[in-house]
């Protein structure tokens, strides 16, 4: 999913913590959650490494480049996830893009979701507006999912999706109830535990349990 966005400028988040004799010890040797105020109209970076950071206030733009750290953050209107082995818990977010690999993110709400970083887990507690799946090994968990494209090699699971749509193959997807389902890729294994469910299979080798069945 690609879109064009203004500009911000840039508030690094070099983090540090000072001594009493006046030394500076990089907050990773503290052990502690650093605390970060956002800036409305700036875009934060997260780029230390192995640091448990604490956001506050009112978030714009957040991108975490950093390795292995844990970002607990309240609503922002756009999260960028790089780095690797990333684990963030955020209040209700509006635009989340996921590059890096290995993330953990768990939030109330999205209104559009991209991952393309491999061995990503997503929860959702509440509805997700739109999300794009074009990685391997990525899974999305929802109460509620609006619309849903899967492009990669990826898992979904809710407790209903409107609209699903499968381009990609070996795609994994449990739904307890799905409006509408299309398929035009391969070896896919899609399971509906009950309702009615409009089917469309193009692709090949797909396995298909909806109940009741529809005709194919």
């Amino acid at each position: 999913m690609t879109s064009r966005h203004r500009v911000l400028p840039a508030v690094l988040v070099a983090v540090a913590l000072t001594a009493a004799g006046g030394t500076a010890l990089p907050a990773q040797a503290a052990g502690i959650a650093v605390p970060v105020q956002c800036e409305t109209g700036a875009e934060t970076v997260l780029a230390w490494d192995d640091v448990t950071y604490d956001l506050r206030g009112t978030c714009g733009v957040v991108r975490v480049s950093a390795d292995h750290a844990t970002v607990t953050m309240p609503t922002a209107t756009r999260l960028v996830l790089e780095g690797t082995g990333n684990a963030v818990t955020a209040k209700p977010l509006y635009d989340v893009e996921v590059t890096g690999a290995g993330y953990s993110v768990t939030t109330p709400s999205v209104r559009s979701l991209s991952v393309t970083g491999a061995g990503t887990t997503v929860a959702v507690s509440g509805l997700v507006e739109s999300a794009e799946l074009a990685s391997t090994s990525s899974s999305l968990t929802a109460d509620v999912v609006n619309l849903v494209r899967l492009r990669g090699a990826d898992a979904v699971t809710a407790r209903k999706a409107y609209r699903t749509r499968i381009t990609g193959s070996d795609n994994t997807v449990g739904l307890r109830r799905a409006g509408k389902v299309v398929l035009t890729g391969d070896r896919n294994t899609v399971t509906v535990a009950r309702g009615r469910t409009t089917l469309r299979d193009r692709g090949a080798d797909n396995v298909l349990d909806l109940r009741p069945r529809r005709r194919r």
